[in-house]
């Protein structure tokens, strides 16, 4: 069995960035870097610790998920043949990490599964605070969805009865435009209730 052997390359500038997305590649790589998917194209094993933050656009206020280096300028790569010349070769690879001996510095497996377990947990941390983010948002999009309803439907209804079961009560009661509008409400909030079943939306608002 061949053992690893783990070499600190350092990186281009820019290098470390997102590669362009390609469909054709499995989902595990679908948010590599341009230097990791230099070395994988050439058959080299490579690890970049990382970690994944949100980050909103300016003009669309979408929410995009980013990935980005633990190590800035640095990646380790493993070379059990020893052929750092054809890693040289490689596009975006600048130089290797030398020890005291003036030869590329060697890591211990130990190293490596340590940052391994540091990029493993900054992976949860962040999963959790996706997870936050997301039930916030279901939670603002439910008020949101509901101060609508109030503000179509007949006023006076009973404290019991839920916005959703007024809703579809007095539905055919309403013009054809905001029936439609009405209906499209009701999906939206049952959608939001089969995603993520934290609360009742059949209760009184």
């Amino acid at each position: 069995m061949i053992r690893s052997r783990w070499y600190a390359i350092r990186t281009a500038p820019g290098y470390q960035r997102m590669a362009a997305v390609d469909e054709r590649l499995p989902e595990s790589r679908r948010m590599e870097s341009i230097i990791e998917r230099n070395c994988r194209k050439d058959g080299f094993d490579i690890f970049m610790p990382s970690f994944y933050t949100e980050l909103r656009h300016h003009r669309t206020k979408q929410i995009l998920q980013k990935r980005f280096p633990l190590l800035v300028g640095y990646a380790f790569v493993n070379l059990p043949r020893l052929n750092f010349e054809e890693l040289r070769r490689v596009d975006g690879v600048v130089c290797f990490l030398r020890g005291a001996n003036y030869g590329p510095l060697e890591f211990p497996d130990v190293t490596i599964e340590a940052l391994y377990f540091a990029e493993h947990e900054r992976r949860q941390a962040f999963l959790y605070e996706q997870h936050c983010r997301k039930e916030n948002d279901r939670h603002e999009q439910i008020h949101h969805l509901r101060g609508q309803l109030r503000k179509i439907l007949p006023k006076g209804r009973k404290a019991r009865v839920s916005m959703v079961d007024q809703a579809e009560r007095a539905i055919d009661s309403l013009s054809p435009q905001i029936k439609e509008r009405v209906q499209k409400i009701i999906s939206e909030l049952n959608s939001l209730k089969a995603d993520a079943e934290v609360e009742n939306l059949r209760q009184a608002v």
